[in-house]
């Protein structure tokens, strides 16, 4: 038998955590967190980043806190960064648009920084995610990697 869909709110009361809590510790905004727990469409719509703060409070994965069923995350993989995982993986810009519906533009504005993974939606980094086999927060570590090193300089 399947275990059933949790959703946010039913993650967030499993940890024993109010609404208050939640927010002291993930940093986000306690209406924030309100309008994800009322409005599945909000958290489909979440930046990534936001729902990696969110799933570090809660103790679990980001995919976790999608509210379709389907895919919930790979293992993380040697690479980090969206084009060193798509390279690794042997598919092109345009394959990888193919296999998940996202634009190939989208994909590579976010393999060049134009965009940030950082601010991709939850929705986008599930299916490229899936597609790719691997954990949606191996998308962030390249970013945050060239941030270090920027602020090293």
């Amino acid at each position: 038998m399947e275990a059933q869909l949790m959703r946010l709110q039913d993650l967030r009361l499993e940890e024993g955590m109010s609404l208050e809590q939640l927010a002291g510790l993930s940093g986000v905004d306690h209406d924030r967190l309100a309008m994800f727990e009322n409005n599945p469409e909000t958290v489909r719509n979440m930046h990534l980043d936001t729902a990696c703060q969110i799933a570090k409070a809660l103790h679990c994965n980001v995919l976790e806190l999608h509210p379709d069923e389907g895919w919930r995350g790979g293992i993380h993989c040697a690479e980090s960064g969206l084009r060193d995982i798509r390279r690794t993986r042997g598919y092109t810009q345009s394959e990888l648009s193919e296999m998940t519906g996202i634009p190939q533009p989208n994909i590579s504005w976010f393999e060049t920084g134009y965009r940030s993974t950082s601010g991709m939606r939850l929705d986008t980094a599930r299916r490229l995610s899936e597609a790719l086999q691997c954990d949606p927060t191996d998308f962030l570590k390249e970013a945050y990697r060239r941030y270090e090193f920027k602020c090293c300089i």
